[in-house]
């Protein structure tokens, strides 16, 4: 429970604050965080880690003015949404609002989603929440009813009550604030507390040094201490001796062992984090993914960072996500925008304002964003933050991280097969099998295909209306698809006239790349092999190439997709 103080004793300490100078103030915090030393070693003990944490400090004295006040305003508005019987009573959507209201009140600065669901809506004290989603169910009907509240019977109210997107607590937001940035309301403490925050915040961060001080000094004197250092997952961020460059592939939020993806390739548990909790959703489809089991667990959090150690070099860098929480068909609801939040590399911005559910095209869509260009800090580690800005957002989130070693200014060679194994063409290169598809059917065929000298590329296709959502990095890229006609005309199949049996469109970005396409016609007849290239592609805004099969008669075919990087080319002096 929070201690209360009156808001007498407030004003009075507010008042004596403002008479003082910025340096009695700090002269004020030293001889209290000296006193506190001599009191609790553990305060010493925690002081390096209050230091570094300065600025969530700010955001919880802001919560400590709040809490010292008696929360009149919000407490009024609180009552007039519960008056206008937008939940009726005994609900679930009311007795949620009634209990995560109350927990604010009293001060509590978390909420769990089991702790919702045991006390608030009757459940068992065996409550799971990856098995029942009644709480993420209740919150997301609350949050539409104060939504609808506010744009009709609540428009005029100068205060509005929302339950953050991320959190089970409420906040208090002024109307007309930026819903992005808008921090919670002073409540009754809002004649003083902005400030008392400004002069308080100075004490504190001098209080803060003062310990950080005093630990050192501490140390020093020879008394032992027990200092818990930042979780840093369950690997130190150190590569073993004589360990070679490798691919890191990092399955974010998993405890579990080592998970082998649908390529053969072997992502770890997750590692090398600090701040954000692990989240895992129960089984979907996922689509554009053949291992979905990749998506269903994430880390997440406001502001999370990975330090993964890297030897030298350069490399290329792919974030994998996919939105299981947000979106029509998901637990929380919501669409666009639920979601949204910053990337940066070693400080630097990767992406601003991201939006994984927009990004996709849809919830539980793999998507992946591509970098290139990426090396360790000074370190040797490569500084990973994923952080939102945006109060009445979902917190970040992200579910693999795959670090490969590549040569300066080139990518991850993109070959993939229409086929559900992966091949060596005759040039000693391995083909993939397809990636990121949604639509269209696989269907193997074992007759040979002549014109061509890597014949196991078109020993099966794709058919039917479907897209490829290729990430890469903004580069130029030269595509190459590779066709045959294996029905119409072949006498054990379709036979007949091949030719305007198979009609289709194929565009890249919206652009059309082949129009009123007619294999049979192109390649001379059935079972011979085709080749179409087409260079100066850009990836869309997305960073993907979306390739699109409309078909007009039958369906869209294709054996094989290669992809190029132009811009390598264009620089290579050989």
């Amino acid at each position: 429970m929070a201690t209360r103080c009156s808001e007498g004793s407030i004003s009075a300490l507010h008042l004596s604050l403002q008479a003082r100078s910025p340096l009695a103030i700090l002269s004020i915090a030293c001889r209290y965080a000296l006193v506190a030393t001599r009191l609790s070693p553990a305060l010493v003990a925690i002081a390096p880690h209050l230091a570094l944490s300065y600025n969530h400090s700010t955001l919880w004295f802001q919560r400590f003015a709040m809490t010292v006040g008696n929360h009149s305003r919000e407490k009024a508005e609180y009552k007039q949404v519960v008056s206008a019987g937008i939940f009726p009573p005994e609900s679930n959507p009311a007795r949620f609002l009634e209990f995560v209201c109350a927990k604010y009140f009293e001060g509590q600065s978390t909420l769990s989603e089991h702790t919702i669901a045991v006390e608030a809506l009757g459940r068992r004290p065996d409550f799971d929440p990856q098995q029942d989603a009644i709480v993420r169910v209740e919150a997301h009907r609350v949050r539409k009813g104060l939504a609808e509240y506010y744009e009709h019977a609540g428009a005029s109210h100068e205060l509005r009550l929302v339950i953050p997107r991320g959190s089970y607590l409420p906040a208090f937001v002024p109307r007309g604030k930026d819903l992005g940035t808008a921090a919670p309301s002073q409540g009754a403490a809002g004649s003083y507390a902005g400030s008392f925050f400004s002069w308080a915040r100075l004490a504190l961060f001098g209080s803060l040094i003062l310990l950080s001080a005093a630990g050192a000094l501490w140390t020093w004197k020879g008394r032992p201490i027990a200092v818990k250092s930042p979780p840093l997952g369950n690997n130190s961020p150190t590569l073993p001796p004589g360990r070679p460059q490798a691919t890191v592939r990092i399955m974010a939020g998993s405890s579990a062992a080592d998970y082998t993806d649908s390529l053969g390739h072997v992502w770890s548990s997750d590692r090398y984090f600090r701040g954000g909790e692990a989240a895992t959703v129960p089984y979907r489809k996922i689509f554009r993914s053949r291992s979905p089991q990749l998506f269903l667990t994430s880390r997440e959090g406001r502001d999370f960072r990975y330090d993964i150690p890297l030897p030298p070099g350069s490399y290329e860098l792919r974030l994998y996500f996919a939105e299981t929480e947000y979106g029509e068909d998901n637990s929380e609801g919501g669409g666009e925008s639920s979601r949204i939040f910053d990337i940066s590399a070693n400080g630097a911005p990767l992406v601003t304002a991201f939006d994984p559910l927009s990004d996709a095209g849809g919830e539980n869509t793999a998507d992946v964003r591509v970098f290139r260009g990426i090396a360790p800090a000074s370190d040797g580690q490569l500084h990973l933050r994923f952080y939102t800005q945006w109060l009445l957002k979902a917190v970040a989130s992200v579910n693999g991280i795959e670090v490969a070693p590549v040569e300066p200014g080139s990518i991850i060679p993109i070959r993939w097969v229409a086929a559900d194994s992966g091949l060596v063409d005759a040039s000693r290169h391995f083909w993939q099998p397809d990636q990121f598809c949604f639509g269209g059917r696989i269907r193997a065929d074992n007759m040979p295909v002549a014109n061509t000298t890597s014949p196991g590329l078109f020993r099966s296709e794709r058919y039917g209306h479907f897209s490829y959502a290729i990430p890469v990095p903004p580069r130029t890229y030269r595509a190459t698809l590779y066709f045959s006609e294996h029905w119409f005309g072949v006498e054990a199949r379709a036979g007949g006239e091949p030719r305007g049996q198979r009609v289709f469109d194929v565009y890249c970005n919206g652009v059309a790349l082949l129009r009123d396409f007619d294999i049979a016609k192109e390649a001379g007849g059935p079972m011979r092999a085709l080749q179409k290239v087409f260079r100066g592609l850009k990836p869309n805004a997305q960073g993907k190439l979306l390739f699109t099969f409309v078909p007009i008669k039958d369906y869209a075919a294709l054996d094989a997709i290669e992809i190029d990087d132009e811009s390598a080319k264009a620089n290579d002096p050989g």
